[in-house]
């Protein structure tokens, strides 16, 4: 009965441990970020273009953590925070927002109905 249960213990970990590594690697296709107060339209952002062919590294908007354990921006910034931790909608804006003014091409959306479409 115990080899049976530590058997089961390691088939667990094991299933555990890859549905980790399948969920840290890069969302394919688009994401739908919602807004906070609910006051504009959510953003509808492709993250896999942004990740493939806009960025550099993971660690250009995944500022603190290794490459493939990037954490969502909601995980430290908050509705509400104190403290030097930008304000979650704070730091979409700063973040994307000075990305998308430095765009060359200039196709890059910097005004708000661009990126909350109606």
């Amino acid at each position: 009965m115990k080899k049976f249960a530590a058997l089961m213990a390691i088939i667990v970990a094991v299933t555990f441990s890859a549905g980790l590594v399948i969920s840290a690697e890069a969302p394919a296709g688009k994401v739908t970020i919602k807004h906070i107060q609910k006051t504009k339209e959510p953003v509808v952002f492709d993250h896999k273009a942004h990740a493939t062919s806009r960025a550099k590294d993971c660690k250009e908007c995944h500022h603190k953590n290794e490459k493939g354990k990037e954490q969502g921006c909601q995980e430290c910034h908050k509705a509400k925070t104190e403290g030097k931790v930008l304000e979650l909608k704070e730091a979409y804006h700063e973040m994307c927002k000075d990305c998308h003014k430095k765009d060359a091409s200039k196709k890059a959306p910097t005004m708000c109905n661009g990126c909350h479409k109606k």
